[in-house]
Parts: structure tokens; sequence; C-alpha cells
């Protein structure tokens, strides 16, 4: 049977350092969880969220943002979309074109990147149904392959099997440069497979990341 592949999802993800504790020798590190690199736009310091808390990191911030007038009108645009469920709180954009939006308004500079999440079919449903209301089901396969990543949907949020130091249980793993695996998908889902009932409390599953810009 031919395998079918769907992106199920964008984020504008923040590049880091990679942090030493991961015990992995690349440079950078790229993870649509935002347990290791935060994602854009922060829904907690956007206008309207949180009233009359975090009022020093808004004003933090604020300061990425030209002025106050811009700030507003990205935080009004991403409150609506929230509203319509079509962006979720940890960052994830349903859409490509709402995603390529932000990007290009907001946050195109060297320390960000817009990436795709593509899984295989069969494993869409450790997702959730939140994921199903987008009327895409086919594979972006535009941007540049960037690696693959194990995962797990949990709430709202993706976690990372490198924050839960599973990448010790994987001998065979191979890294390039954002902490991404190098492995063929094939061995990536095995992978997957083996660390099952470890760390979090979900489904890990193999992922394929892309660089739409």
């Amino acid at each position: 049977m031919e395998r079918k592949y769907i992106t199920v999802c964008y984020y504008i993800c923040e590049i880091r350092k990679c942090p030493e504790i991961f015990g992995i020798n690349s440079e950078k590190v790229l993870s649509v969880s935002d347990c290791i690199t935060d994602h854009e736009p922060n829904c907690r310091l956007c206008d309207g969220w949180n009233a009359g808390r975090l009022r020093e990191e808004k004003a933090e911030y604020m300061k990425r943002f030209p002025d106050t007038e811009t700030y507003v009108k990205m935080s009004e645009e991403i409150t609506a979309l929230t509203n319509e469920c079509l962006f979720f709180i940890d960052g994830c954009f349903l859409r490509r074109k709402d995603a390529e939006h932000f990007y290009s308004e907001y946050f195109s500079d060297k320390d960000h990147a817009l990436v795709s999440v593509t899984a295989e079919e069969c494993d869409c449903e450790n997702f959730g149904l939140e994921f199903r209301i987008d009327e895409n089901t086919a594979e972006d396969t535009d941007g540049e392959f960037m690696g693959c990543d194990i995962i797990g949907w949990d709430s709202f949020v993706f976690h990372s099997f490198l924050c839960n130091a599973l990448q010790k249980e994987l001998t065979d793993a191979r890294f390039n440069n954002f902490c991404l695996l190098k492995n063929p998908f094939d061995e990536v889902r095995e992978m997957a497979e083996a660390i099952d009932g470890k760390g979090e409390p979900v489904d890990w599953t193999a992922v394929m990341i892309r660089r739409i810009k």
C-alpha cells in the first residue's frame, strides 16, 4: 500500500544554541516543542491576554516591534485566529497562509524560521481532533527539508523526545546542525516505537520538518 503523508501544521520557531545538556554535537536547535524553543507569536504576551499579569514580560516583548501600534495589530490578528481555532497557544498554525503572513509581517529575522510539520497519515490520529478541522489533507512538500523529529501531542502542546532525554535510548540516532534527526524517516518511525511508553505520557510520533522561510 502506498504511504500517504499529511502536513498537519506550521510553526514560527526560534533558532537557539544547542544546550550542552542534550549531549548532542550540534551547533543550534530548532523544535516545534515549546519545551525547547520559543514560538511566535507568544500568546501569553499578546495584548488582552493575562490582563493585569506578566506586565514586565509584556513590556520587554513589545520592544521587539517597531511601535505599539504594530504590537497591538499583531495581537488583535492572532486573537482572531485563536478564536477561530486556527492557532493554538503554543504557536501552532493550522494554515500555511496564516503562518506566512505572521512570519513576513512580524518575525522574519535570522533568529526565526517558518517550518511545516508532516506525518504519515496513519499517525495523524496521535495529534488529536483539533488538527482535522483544517481543509488541507495533503503533504506540503514546498521548502527545504531540514530533518526528522520525534514529538508527542499533549493538551495543545508538543513535547519532544529531547526534553525527555530519550535520545540516550537511541544509540543509532544521528543529528544535524539543528538537533534534527538525519536518519531516514523509516528509521525514525522505528525509534519512535522504541521509546513508546517512556518520558511524557504521549504517543511518540515521527515527523518531517521542512523550512518554508
